[in-house]
């Protein structure tokens, strides 16, 4: 349930929910300090072109990005006792920028079998030396995350549509499934345009599995 979310994923949920609303991919992210404080937040901005954000409208426009531009070296000492949160496994910009700003803690909600890339960290000899703990949050969340990227794939209908949701069937069928369900109900169109908090979306979800 919502509640069982700790604050950083209950934030990064909440901006992977504002990024559906504004049409574009939801994935969110957070970034906390050594004490568990968010320092910096991001969304995906690639599709919203109203955003004044920098990088929006661009491929680089991913929710990890958007955070992590925020962060200058030099006001950041301690940034290697940081964590990432993200509602997605990072892609290999992403994961290569995270091991690039010696961000040393990595946790996020749902595998992504098309473009996840935590593989990488142990691809080269140079990223083999970084330091990168990671780690992932309840099944509950994974099943949300996949649910609610489904529905949003399955209404902007990509050519490689069923290539990225079957990727996503090999580590959470379930959640391929439940985001079919809803985006053919129309679920998450309908709560958007309503503006529903994401608590109550993220529970209504989770009362479906």
């Amino acid at each position: 349930m919502w509640n069982d979310l700790n604050v950083p994923w209950q934030e990064a949920f909440a901006l992977a929910w504002e990024s559906y609303k504004k049409k574009t991919i939801p994935i969110g992210a957070v970034i906390v300090d050594e004490n568990q404080k968010i320092i910096a937040r991001g969304r995906n901005r690639i599709f919203d072109l109203e955003s004044s954000n920098w990088l929006a409208g661009t491929n680089m426009a991913h929710a990890e990005m958007t955070a992590m531009v925020q962060l200058k070296e030099g006001e950041h000492p301690n940034i290697r006792d940081y964590t990432l949160y993200t509602t997605m496994e990072p892609c290999p910009m992403c994961v290569g920028t995270i091991l690039m700003m010696h961000i040393c803690k990595l946790e996020y909600a749902a595998k992504d079998g098309f473009a996840g890339a935590i593989a990488l960290k142990d691809k080269l000899e140079y990223t083999k030396k970084k330091t990168l703990q990671i780690g992932r949050t309840a099944k509950h969340a994974e099943i949300f995350q996949i649910a609610l990227i489904t529905a949003f794939e399955s209404q902007r209908e990509p050519r490689k549509k069923e290539l990225i949701l079957d990727s996503w069937r090999v580590d959470c069928p379930e959640g391929v499934k439940l985001g079919e369900e809803l985006f053919t109900e129309k679920y998450f169109e309908e709560a958007a345009e309503k503006n529903v908090d994401v608590s109550v979306v993220y529970d209504f979800v989770r009362h479906r599995f």
